[in-house]
């Protein structure tokens, strides 16, 4: 997909020393923007999963479009991101610290528990929120004709990132990094349910 090209016009923020972003723009700064952010966040929960399925089945039902086929394909898409974000954070990065941890010294001010959230110390990278909400963005992105939708969609996966940088929750590089274990997912997705032989929406896009 473009966008992951797109995306990386944002590789140099991921060299800025940790702390040069996440210092000044979070919660701590900006307390009347948590609930905001925290809203914003909820996009990359794995509810919305849930919210995505059923949008989806009504789109390509009101389309009269095979259902089966996609939702076979979403489940796999899905299955392959729960695995890959496990698997990173949990087996390949699990002593990675989050802001909250990395900074042992934060300013007297700034105190945790007047936010109503957790926060955790260590599975830092990469992002599993980001990762999930960039999966289900450009699983979404495959349906938008319109490249303006798809520039909201990519808009909306970056404003779920930048809510878990806010939220002290993690670094721009898990967030940076997220985005492309999503975009991964995509295209492992699509590449399983064609050695399946699952016709998926764009092949039959092809085919009209």
């Amino acid at each position: 997909m473009h966008f992951g090209l797109v995306h990386l016009f944002l590789l140099p923020l991921v060299f800025l020393p940790k702390g040069t972003i996440e210092l000044k723009l979070n919660l701590f700064q900006f307390p009347k923007l948590f609930p905001l952010f925290k809203w914003i966040t909820f996009g990359g929960d794995g509810f919305f999963i849930i919210v995505i399925l059923v949008v989806l089945g009504a789109y390509l039902y009101f389309k009269k479009k095979t259902i089966q086929n996609e939702m076979i394909h979403f489940a796999i898409t899905v299955i392959i991101m729960g695995i890959s974000i496990y698997v990173s954070k949990n087996i390949a990065f699990p002593h990675v610290e989050r802001p909250i941890k990395f900074f042992e010294h934060l300013p007297q001010l700034w105190n945790p528990d007047d936010f109503n959230i957790k926060f955790r110390d260590f599975l830092s990278f990469p992002s599993g929120h980001t990762s999930s909400a960039a999966t289900l963005g450009f699983f979404v992105m495959r349906y938008m004709s319109n490249r303006w939708f798809r520039g909201v969609c990519y808009i909306a996966i970056l404003a779920v990132g930048f809510s878990r940088i806010f939220l002290f929750q993690h670094f721009v590089i898990d967030v940076f990094s997220g985005v492309y274990v999503g975009l991964g997912c995509v295209f492992l997705g699509d590449w399983i349910a064609y050695k399946w032989g699952i016709k998926t929406y764009d092949q039959l896009q092809k085919e009209i």
